[in-house]
């Protein structure tokens, strides 16, 4: 007989309609990808979502690994303006004047 596992830990979606928009494609039925209005209605609305937003990196405090790294921080984070941005901007600055 198999042990009883643990329930996953669960959090709650930072964005709700890229949640329900999983969902909606994990649940393997047909109709979600049979019917072009609700392929439509899922396209629009993930178009009017935010393009940048914070995310937990952003909030992180490792250190910047190099200079393709603080390259790759910035591409990241240059559309919210976030610590982690001025960090890696300060990283290449000190490193490559």
């Amino acid at each position: 007989m198999r042990p009883e596992l643990p329930p996953l830990p669960t959090r709650e979606p930072s964005n709700p309609a890229i949640a329900a928009a999983l969902r909606l494609w994990h649940t393997e039925t047909s109709f979600v990808t049979d019917d072009p209005a609700i392929l439509r209605r899922l396209a629009d609305g993930l178009r009017t979502l935010p393009g940048q937003h914070s995310t937990d990196d952003c909030h992180s405090r490792t250190p910047v690994r190099g200079h393709s790294h603080a390259h790759q921080l910035m591409a990241a984070h240059a559309g919210h303006n976030c610590p982690r941005y001025t960090t890696a901007a300060q990283y290449t600055t000190e490193t490559r004047p």
